[in-house]
């Protein structure tokens, strides 16, 4: 009798097992895919993510606004007004990607959001959201030299596609950077940071920067007052001597093929 039930019990155990891990199974799937400006987030994600996966951007609105308006990408270049202008499409943009995410999240597909990174509290509460609908949640990170990401943002200028203000890319750059350890304690195993640097080290010089990657673009034309050329000067100087910090610490690494198999086995 006390062997029959003990029998019973580890079957009915089984089957709640076997229950949670189809429930497991079935939960929606949300990748965080993060990096700097040029980091090559779209070219890297493509190799590693499937396409069945409905990716969420707020720049693939915005860019569409942008040539709707005549504007066209090259917001490095845009004046004042220009910029002014740009910063209310973004606003529809941001508004228009709200509405697409709310709607996929509440059927429960399985989604991309594409992003840089450079801000951890929205994106850790957006994690938290998923989870809290049912999601299972994963992070793939993409990591640049800051050379690089001024590089490759620079051959969008010449190839007339959207690139930014140098000093927007190293903004993004360090915002990305500093958020890694942030990041792989949030996500544990389910987080992948990929080195895509052609160069694979990272160096870094404001002289240097400055020469080779600002001088490249028109600027707004704005003119600023002595306290607010005082504030900019002081930002750009915090701004550099982050990122010569960052570059300092070399962050672990996981090869395409390992990311590859994680992102495999987090989507089955």
């Amino acid at each position: 009798m006390a062997w029959s039930i003990q029998v019973t019990y580890l079957f009915l155990r089984m089957i709640k097992l076997l229950d949670l891990l189809k429930e497991i199974q079935g939960k929606p799937k949300a990748i965080f895919l993060a990096g700097p400006a040029g980091s090559g987030k779209t070219f890297t994600s493509a190799q590693i993510i499937p396409k069945t996966l409905t990716v969420i951007n707020v720049d693939h609105t915005y860019e569409e606004l942008l040539k709707s308006a005549g504007l066209g990408l090259k917001v490095a270049d845009f004046t004042q007004d220009q910029l002014s202008q740009a910063g209310k499409l973004m606003g529809q943009a941001q508004k228009v990607t709200k509405e697409k995410y709310a709607q996929l999240s509440a059927e429960k597909k399985d989604i991309v959001i594409d992003g840089t990174g450079a801000a951890s509290k929205p994106l850790l509460k957006k994690k938290a959201e998923l989870e809290a609908l049912g999601y299972d949640t994963m992070m793939v990170m993409i990591w640049v030299s800051p050379y690089t990401s001024l590089q490759r943002n620079a051959e969008r200028i010449k190839a007339g596609s959207r690139a930014l203000p140098p000093a927007i890319v190293l903004k993004t750059w360090a915002g990305a950077n500093s958020n890694i350890e942030t990041y792989r304690q949030a996500f544990g195993d389910k987080f992948v940071l990929i080195n895509n640097d052609p160069e694979g080290k990272a160096e870094y010089d404001p002289a240097v920067a400055r020469e080779r990657f600002f001088k490249t673009v028109k600027g707004s034309g704005k003119v600023y007052t002595p306290d607010e050329k005082a504030k900019r000067d002081k930002e750009i100087a915090d701004l550099n001597a982050n990122i010569q910090q960052l570059i300092q610490v070399t962050p672990e690494f996981t090869s395409i093929d390992d990311a590859k198999n994680k992102v495999n086995s987090f989507l089955k």
